[in-house]
């Protein structure tokens, strides 16, 4: 078996999103006790993200965020067109004659 030659670890922090009273999101960011494993791709999961210590703090928070509200905007537009199709449906229905089926 070979010998480790490439140092593939690096410390890492874990930023995460947490409420107020008055509900609104501030983030918070801890610095991991150990080194990780350097991974080829960082992505946020829920309201946690875990990246390299050498992106910063405002780069771990920017993109944990970012993600988020691109998540919610996805699930905006989704909705919105779920919403299209039901009403168009709605429509469709109040055209229907009341009588009751033969």
């Amino acid at each position: 078996m070979g010998e480790q030659v490439a140092y593939n670890k690096c410390e890492h922090c874990n930023v995460e999103l947490h409420t107020n009273e008055s509900g609104e999101y501030y983030p918070v960011v801890n610095r991991m006790d150990k080194f990780t494993i350097i991974r080829g791709e960082y992505h946020p999961v829920g309201n946690h993200f875990q990246y390299p210590r050498n992106w910063g703090k405002k780069k771990g928070a920017t993109i944990l965020l970012e993600t988020r509200i691109a998540d919610k905007i996805k699930v905006l537009e989704d909705t919105q067109a779920e919403l299209t199709k039901l009403q168009s449906c709605l429509e469709k229905v109040q055209e229907w004659d009341g009588d009751i089926l033969n």
